[in-house]
């Protein structure tokens, strides 16, 4: 197991900017958070066959154990206008062994070292967050976990990922929320470091020293709510997002619709980084079933830009295992999904297809490519097996210059809350 190292500075820092939670938001009512404690296994094999013996397979089995901490808010003795500040903390503990054999190539999944050759036999993450409330209003500085673009927690593999700095969440009406933050590191989920965030184009990779983010979600009507992104990834680049996603319902029948618009731009004019991001997808609902239809098109000098990380972006409308961002590509999007309630409590079952096209290789040539997914879950409906759970995905991903894979995923899950 290698322990993270903290120089004496991020140490100090430590003690104050503690944080964590998974699967556990934080609530923008301070006031409301109980006290609870999440205990979380999860045994996961992935496995990646590509269709070609120049590119070697990669993939894991391994098995997590997990345990997170979310305090009660508390008065403290200090107060604004008659009204409390509020004190709490979060911890965690995240840690997962290597039941396979080291394949010698990384996956993306377990820490990789480069030198050896060697996946990691066990990896560890942990943290704490201190809170502070007022009224409507929750600081958080430590360990950051985001559902936001650029910065989401990835649950796709084994640990997951986490931010750290501080955020500041506030209601300030019925139908206004705003958030604040500043991100000063990322630990990925294949790794057990805080490091810097950066971004590697053409072989070069150039570090930055935080993101800088705002995010405005106003509730217009019940069934219509927008969305507003701004972050800036200091020296790499800044990110404008807008969302509006609209709901009708009837008592058996639903549609929903989402716009999506993204603009990334450079912030150092070492990296050529231009793209836009547009995408509306229609989701209809009847009964059990929900089919749904999206498209997605980059526009811009360049592809769309992720940091490095493995940071996924599941804002976007056609966000695959592939991600369909490059530069031009025009993607479509179908999703079909079957909820078995009326038949097997707790089973349901996605099928998704996307295809892109109207973008190129490295060296010209006119491309497409396509992924399938199958997902199947079931969670116990027996007292007795009451959180155990089991995910299924299959992906299939072809493409016309390039390597095909097929790819299977499959979670045992169990969490207990106390």
């Amino acid at each position: 197991m290698t322990y993270r190292t903290w120089s004496k500075v991020e140490s100090k820092k430590s003690f104050l900017l503690l944080s964590i939670l998974s699967g556990i938001s934080l609530s923008v009512q301070a006031q409301a958070v109980e006290q609870e404690w999440k205990f979380t296994l999860k045994n996961a094999y992935i496995e990646r066959d590509f269709d070609s013996s120049a590119v070697k397979d990669i993939g894991s089995w391994s098995q997590a154990t997990s345990l997170f901490y979310t305090s009660k808010m508390k008065d403290t003795p200090l107060s604004i206008a008659g009204s409390p500040i509020t004190i709490g903390a979060n911890a965690s503990t995240q840690y997962a062994v290597r039941l396979s054999s080291d394949k010698h190539v990384p996956d993306a999944i377990l820490p990789f070292d480069s030198t050896t050759q060697s996946q990691a036999a066990d990896y560890l993450k942990y943290g704490a967050t201190l809170k502070l409330g007022y009224q409507n209003t929750l600081l958080s500085l430590g360990e950051l976990w985001l559902d936001l673009p650029l910065t989401t927690v990835d649950g796709s593999r084994q640990l997951l990922t986490s931010y750290l700095g501080g955020n500041l969440r506030s209601q300030l009406s019925d139908q206004l929320q705003l958030e604040l933050g500043h991100v000063t590191k990322l630990s990925p989920r294949n790794e057990e470091d805080f490091r810097k965030f950066s971004y590697t184009a053409r072989g070069v990779t150039t570090y930055s020293d935080g993101l800088n983010y705002i995010d405005l979600r106003y509730q217009i009507l019940p069934n219509l709510k927008t969305e507003y992104y701004f972050g800036n990834l200091d020296n790499l680049y800044n990110k404008h997002y807008l969302g509006v996603e609209h709901n009708w319902k009837t008592d058996d029948f639903s549609l929903n619709s989402k716009l999506k618009y993204f603009n990334a731009q450079e912030d150092n004019n070492q990296l050529n980084i231009d793209a836009q991001n547009i995408g509306l997808l229609e989701t209809v609902k009847i009964s059990n079933h929900s089919i749904g239809m999206g498209y997605q098109q980059i526009i811009g000098e360049s592809a769309y830009p992720l940091p490095d990380g493995f940071l996924p972006e599941p804002y976007f409308i056609n966000w695959n295992a592939t991600g369909f961002f490059k530069q031009d590509e025009k993607s479509y999007h179908f999703i079909y999904n079957y909820d078995f309630k009326d038949y097997i409590p707790g089973l349901n079952t996605t099928v998704k297809y996307v295809s892109g096209h109207n973008f190129k290789t490295a060296d010209g040539r006119e491309n497409k490519e396509s992924e399938a997914n199958f997902i199947g879950n079931y969670a116990f409906q027996q007292p007795y097996l009451k959180g155990l759970a089991l995910q299924y995905l299959l992906i299939d991903y072809n493409v016309k210059h390039g390597t095909d894979f097929t790819e299977n995923r499959f979670f045992v899950n169990y969490s207990k809350k106390f």
